[in-house]
């Protein structure tokens, strides 16, 4: 597995950590199954993470590095009380981890072989 990416031209790491491992307590004092910390830019994943859950789990943090590294936590901050801005967040993280997939094989339907230049194209847009 890939342990560095960039996003926005920042460096990221991305570690396998114990479960049990302090890095995977979140901003509300709870343990996960991984999260993501924007001061250090990194991901942690606790070993115990495999297969497909794995990849939902990873799109999920990748999501976060997203909405961090583009300021985009800032307008969900603008459009919500602050009681619910972290739920809002992992709303749209948990969006993109769980219907992302099905969003972008839908759109090589539609699309037909003419997706293979547009989807990735557009992809590499929205986080350029």
């Amino acid at each position: 597995m890939l342990k560095r990416f960039v996003m926005n031209g920042n460096l990221w790491t991305v570690e396998t950590v114990p479960p049990s491992s302090s890095f995977l307590v979140d901003r509300t004092n709870e343990y996960r199954v991984a999260t993501t910390d924007p001061d250090l830019h990194k991901i942690f994943l606790s070993e115990d993470l495999c297969g497909s859950f794995k990849k939902r789990v990873l799109i999920h943090e990748l999501t976060h590095v997203a909405l961090w590294e583009f300021q985009i936590v800032d307008r969900i901050a603008v459009y919500c009380y602050p009681e619910y801005r972290i739920a809002m967040e992992e709303e749209v993280c948990n969006v993109l981890s769980d219907y992302g997939e099905m969003v972008f094989r839908t759109a090589y339907k539609v699309l037909g072989d003419s997706a293979m230049k547009i989807v990735p194209f557009e992809i590499e847009r929205l986080v350029a």
